[in-house]
């Protein structure tokens, strides 16, 4: 690879740019993903994420103080869920309307993903071809193509982190539209022990070098990221650009 992260050898400089590069590409992954959540129950007939103001990229509208921690310190986290009035949803069947709602999010993961994947290997190619270039040409053209790099591997890990069936994510939001609402009960109890699940697993991987979490994440985005290493290969080879630079 070209680059990673805090590198031990990265100058105090280039490690605050990378943190900043981090910091910028986070707040946006998870402000698309709950906008397109808000923008969805509004199009479905519920205006309350509007009256809210949960329709916009402004990452402030979004954050969760405990899931914003998770995604600096394991990458993969979640935002303030958004609000709706299940009895509004009235455009289409309720039970579609939730579905829709709930995978609103990592669809909009999903399409970021793909376009930063397309983006990559033309960002590889210009700087495969600037090696002649100047110092700062340089170093534009690799924070350039570290912002579109950690777009797609962040926007890949939130998706699959999303679509896990735990509460409160919106994995079980779908699949509990499926669950008969006397029995939905028992599994909303269950999210008041979701958090100190995370910080559990967490904890094992940090410390006990036991990453089930990453494992299952890595599991999940596999199905997602494979179709599209196709189109990054084919992407690569139609740029001509070496095998050991392709990211």
């Amino acid at each position: 690879m070209l680059f990673s992260i805090f590198n031990s050898d990265a100058s105090m400089a280039e490690k605050i740019m990378e943190l900043t590069l981090l910091v910028m590409v986070l707040s946006f992954t998870f402000s698309i993903h709950e906008f397109f959540h808000a923008w969805v129950a509004v199009k479905c007939g519920d205006d309350t994420p509007k009256y809210q103001g949960r329709i916009t990229l402004n990452p402030l509208a979004h954050i969760d103080p405990l899931g914003a921690i998770m995604m600096l310190l394991a990458g993969f986290g979640w935002a303030k869920p958004v609000q709706y009035n299940p009895n509004n949803l009235k455009r289409y069947k309720r039970q579609t309307c939730e579905r829709m709602i709930s995978l609103a999010g990592v669809t909009a993961n999903y399409i970021t993903a793909i376009v930063a994947s397309c983006i990559v290997p033309v960002i590889v190619c210009w700087f495969w071809h600037s090696a002649e270039s100047s110092e700062k040409m340089q170093l534009f053209i690799t924070l350039v193509l570290k912002l579109f790099y950690y777009l797609r591997e962040y926007s890949f890990l939130f998706l699959a982190f999303n679509l896990l069936p735990v509460p409160p994510l919106d994995g079980y939001r779908f699949i509990s539209t499926f669950i008969p609402y006397k029995h939905r009960r028992f599994f909303e109890n269950i999210s008041r022990y979701s958090y100190y699940i995370f910080f559990a697993l967490l904890l094992m991987g940090r410390f006990g070098n036991l990453n089930i979490l990453s494992k299952i994440i890595d599991l999940v985005a596999w199905p997602f990221r494979y179709p599209i290493s196709f189109l990054e290969k084919g992407l690569y080879d139609l740029l001509k650009v070496p095998v050991f630079f392709r990211l």
